[in-house]
């Protein structure tokens, strides 16, 4: 015979507010690129929000087109 499992009651969701939000930049969100080289991979940058100058990556282009060829997206880095 199965024994009945008391289901717990769900627990609501604090209310959300700019206060208990954190900021938009935060400190601990390492800048665009930092976090990819420090896994040892290379960086593509899509300039379209910030200027191309303003982000540091091993590639940056201003529209996906550049990447794309004729067998799809490709990216290699060649040194």
């Amino acid at each position: 015979m199965p024994v009945p499992v008391p289901v717990p009651a769900p627990v609501p969701a604090p209310a959300s507010s700019a206060s208990t939000r954190p900021p938009a930049s935060s400190s601990r969100t390492p800048p665009p690129g930092q976090a990819g080289r420090a896994a040892g991979l290379a960086t593509v940058a899509l300039a379209t929000t910030h200027r191309a100058d303003e982000l540091d990556a091993d590639l940056v282009v201003t529209d996906l087109s550049a990447l794309v060829t004729d067998a799809g997206v490709e990216i290699s880095v060649r040194g």
